[in-house]
């Protein structure tokens, strides 16, 4: 049994190929499948080989992508692990503790876990490209995490605290896409550009909505009746502004 089968990891220009493939081998410790590498091929890499161990077929079966956005383009939940906080004052980087992750099994549609470089980890545009940002617990001394580990540690928890006894049962609802987000989005940011803001203030209004959204994990149908709701106060907002005859 899988106990995650909606579940991805995605690596963003991992750098160590033994890394690479003792991510895989987490995948299989904890019943997660795929596999998704963003930038350099490592998987016929022999270091990638020996430290996958059992999980070879995980490790040979991983998608190569260019990019994030294009790793990302069939996922309808994007969660990032970063090391990088900003405080109370940061909305563009509103953490989630990783406790405080959901169930993946609870939610309908696929959700990538996303982990970025050795040495930098992930760039500030592709933590954009995520729903939520996540942190690991770690000492305030030296936060920064092995890719490899930073990747069991995850794995391990949601493994502990969610995985199924018993196949998983058809869910009544679904999770909305990033397409169906992608149009409350587009209307929420109409309102915002009408509004009379300070030009450094609008991101940052964007931004908060998109955290809200992100953290929210709404189902389609909430997200449907949302865009309609938001595209209407759009209309309202336009109607207003229109020039009397």
């Amino acid at each position: 049994m899988t106990e995650f089968p909606n579940l991805v990891v995605v690596l963003v220009g991992p750098e160590n190929p033994g890394n690479t493939g003792s991510v895989a081998r987490a995948l299989g410790n904890f019943g997660v499948n795929e596999l998704r590498i963003v930038g350099e091929d490592h998987r016929q890499d022999q270091f990638a080989q020996m430290l996958s161990v059992h999980a070879h077929e995980i490790l040979n079966n991983a998608g190569v992508f260019k990019s994030l956005g294009s790793a990302l383009a069939d996922i309808d939940l994007a969660w990032a692990a970063t090391a990088r906080t900003g405080g109370n004052h940061s909305v563009t980087r509103a953490l989630v503790p990783l406790s405080e992750l959901p169930d993946p099994n609870a939610l309908e549609g696929r959700i990538a876990l996303v982990f970025g470089r050795e040495s930098t980890g992930l760039f500030n545009d592709e933590i954009a490209l995520c729903d939520l940002a996540f942190t690991i617990p770690a000492s305030k001394e030296y936060p920064s995490l092995n890719l490899s580990h930073a990747v069991s540690i995850v794995l391990y928890h949601l493994f502990s605290k969610f995985a199924p006894e018993e196949p998983r049962r058809p869910y009544e609802t679904r999770a909305a896409t990033y397409q169906e987000r992608e149009q409350v989005y587009k209307f929420y940011d109409a309102i915002v550009d009408h509004l009379n803001l300070k030009e450094h203030k609008i991101p940052i209004a964007k931004q908060v909505f998109r955290n809200l959204l992100g953290r929210a994990y709404m189902t389609g149908r909430e997200v449907s009746t949302l865009t309609g709701v938001i595209r209407r106060i759009s209309e309202l907002v336009n109607e207003r502004e229109k020039p009397e005859d």
